[in-house]
């Protein structure tokens, strides 16, 4: 019987319950790499409410479908996501689900980092169990309470607060034009069309670019 030597990282790589010796988990690291393959969204805090949107062409044949990347979530929360779209739908059906478990159980909208942290942790959860693996999609959550906030949320469980924030396959040129062209109390005009012109940025190199092609969406209170 003949052995064949394996690279090191196959004996890392193959659960999300392991650490490999320089203390990296192969598994989410993959399922980063999968957002950083998705088409670019972008989320924009304005004054008064958060704009989300995504770049999401189809092809001639293909119809249009209710679910798509930018999702509602309650009347003050909306949501875009990048990455598997599959991993998504079961997320965004979750998002909902805690929004009207809130509301019913105390009778008011569910705050905007109550909902990010309870995603946060569920996406945590399944970087560190037997049997599973990370959802391969990133979250931009987006809405309004007291004041206008976004969420960004990744495989990883990790959750951090921006005034704009881009993910996906053009989100370095994208991030780089929000950083040169963001403006605090920013009016929603001017937020969609930035919005609109970050994703152009990130995703012209990729060929033809589609403005009909982004799907839009603000939420506010």
């Amino acid at each position: 019987m003949v052995e064949m030597d394996l690279p090191s990282q196959m004996g890392y790589d193959r659960a999300a319950v392991i650490f490999s010796p320089e203390g990296r988990i192969y598994q989410v690291e993959y399922a980063s790499q999968a957002v950083k393959l998705g088409k670019t969204t972008v989320g924009i805090v304005f004054k008064g409410g958060v704009v989300l949107a995504a770049y999401s062409p189809i092809s001639t044949l293909q119809l249009y479908s209710k679910f798509g990347k930018v999702s509602k979530i309650d009347e003050h929360l909306g949501a875009v996501a990048c990455g598997h779209r599959g991993d998504s739908r079961i997320l965004i059906g979750f998002l909902r689900v805690q929004a009207q478990i809130n509301k019913l159980t105390y009778g008011e909208p569910i705050d905007v980092f109550v909902l990010a942290k309870k995603i946060a942790d569920r996406m945590q959860l399944f970087t560190q169990m037997g049997g599973v693996r990370p959802y391969g999609v990133s979250i931009l959550l987006g809405g309004v309470n007291k004041e206008s906030t976004l969420y960004e949320i990744t495989p990883s469980g990790t959750l951090s607060k921006w005034k704009a924030k881009t993910m996906g396959r053009g989100e370095k040129e994208a991030q780089y034009y929000l950083e040169k062209n963001y403006k605090d109390n920013l009016n929603e005009e001017n937020a969609k069309k930035l919005a609109v012109a970050a994703i152009e940025h990130g995703e012209k190199k990729f060929g033809k670019f589609d403005k009909k092609a982004i799907e839009l969406s603000v939420a506010k209170k």
